[in-house]
């Protein structure tokens, strides 16, 4: 599969993780891993899935080959996200030390510290912990979120418009996302209204 397809593909894949719509995400990261290169944050993405539908003993699998692949690499982004594969898997002490790594490589990033706050807490770093946490709230102030959802929804959008105009692209990989968006927009349309709005408007 082309290189577009696989990254609009691993964006609807991801926004299904952030609408919290699981089972549309289990069907999406499995047709990413059937069609494209093995990625860690496919096998995150899809670990999450099986955990959310209560396949515990496949997502503990998913798990370990996401932190088998992001041990391979040294950016901040796959210290964080391996070290969340390693407190899924119980290696608590593991998490705490690629936690504390990434945030040596990029110190700006809040998720990062909330993620130390809750491995330090776990292995009874109490105070540390405390720290991170302020750390983190810090940085949420000066930088809010977004709105999960609406990130989702805009994720969706893009990745749906990158689909369409693709050729010979399986119906069942867009009619799931169809649905997916279909499914968000009823659900969170109030919180996402203008968001939704600048889209339609835009395309």
């Amino acid at each position: 599969m082309s290189v577009d397809f696989c990254k609009a593909l691993y964006k609807a894949a991801e926004a299904s993780i952030c609408l919290m719509e699981y089972s549309h995400g289990l069907e999406l990261y499995r047709g990413y891993l059937s069609r494209c290169p093995e990625i860690p944050g496919a096998w995150h993405g899809l670990a999450i899935c099986l955990e959310a539908t209560g396949n515990k003993s496949e997502a503990l699998k998913a798990y370990e080959r996401a932190l088998e692949l992001n041990l391979r690499q040294g950016d901040a982004s796959s210290l964080l996200w391996g070290g969340w594969c390693a407190f899924k898997l119980g290696k608590y002490e593991l998490a705490y030390r690629l936690f504390k790594e990434s945030i040596e490589k990029e110190p700006n990033y809040a998720y990062s510290w909330h993620s130390l706050a809750v491995a330090a807490f776990k292995i009874g770093k109490r105070e540390e912990g405390q720290v991170a946490m302020a750390k983190y709230r810090a940085l949420v102030k000066e930088k809010p979120y977004e709105r999960r959802e609406c990130e989702g929804i805009s994720m969706l959008m893009d990745s749906l418009k990158s689909l369409k105009n693709m050729r010979n692209i399986d119906q069942g990989i867009i009619e799931i996302a169809e649905d997916l968006l279909t499914k968000a927009i009823t659900k969170h349309k109030g919180k996402c209204a203008q968001l939704i709005m600048n889209n339609y408007n835009r395309s």
